[in-house]
């Protein structure tokens, strides 16, 4: 068990016994059926017999530092092996939460996972254009943001990429989802953009004309598409 040195079980640790995938995490005993039972082990930094030591042993940095739980393909071989009946499955998804509340996350990755879910809590559905912008934004990548606009003009002429987004009918029902604080609205730079609990409509607007800027620039600049 971990522990600090007046005896109690150690802040991290108890946190993680609090979660739905890690309450048994104490129940492991190092038997290795996860690892030896995960199809992406050899992409993985610890694999999940370590990660529950990590646990067990109470080191926050470095289980939530890992990118194991962003390798995770949610196959649930793991858990449906465990013969303590851990559900390790859930617990990655916990670590990745954990990971992104407490600032671990810094990989693209996980901005990824943040813009999807930023786009999707803002209109109910996906709308790509909103999306690649939010992630180049996120991670400061304009150049890779312009280099993706003659590929955006030719879908959009094309009628392969909607230049609005689909609303859904009931707006409602995306707060319904359950969104947690980590997957909810921010601006590329981590602004908070709520207003009693509703999305403003025009953070799509300003995402979408920069959008629009950068494809008449490219457009008129290049005379046409090639």
């Amino acid at each position: 068990m971990a522990a600090d040195y007046d005896g109690s079980i150690s802040p991290f640790l108890r946190e993680i016994l609090e979660t739905q995938g890690g309450s048994q995490v104490l129940q492991c005993y190092q038997c290795g059926t996860c690892s030896g039972s995960c199809p992406v082990i050899d992409e993985m930094e610890y694999g999940p017999r370590r990660i529950m030591h990590l646990i067990q042993a109470g080191d926050e940095a470095t289980v939530l530092s890992s990118k194991d739980m962003w390798r995770c393909v949610s196959c649930y071989s793991c858990s449906n092996r465990c013969p303590r009946g851990i559900e390790i499955t859930d617990l990655m998804a916990d670590l990745r939460r954990l990971a992104l509340e407490k600032g671990y996350a810094r990989d693209k990755e996980a901005e990824f996972g943040l813009a999807f879910a930023e786009t999707v809590q803002m209109h109910g559905r996906m709308f790509e254009p909103e999306l690649l912008t939010r992630y180049y934004l996120r991670v400061l990548d304009l150049f890779s943001l312009v280099g993706m606009v003659p590929l955006g003009i030719k879908m959009l002429l094309r009628g392969k990429l909607p230049f609005r987004p689909d609303e859904v009918a009931h707006r409602e029902e995306i707060q319904e989802m359950g969104v947690v604080d980590s997957t909810r609205l921010h601006v590329a730079t981590g602004l908070r953009m709520r207003r009693n609990g509703q999305a403003p409509k025009r953070l799509s607007g300003v995402l979408m004309a920069l959008l629009t800027g950068l494809l008449v620039g490219i457009r008129f600049g290049k005379g046409k598409v090639q």
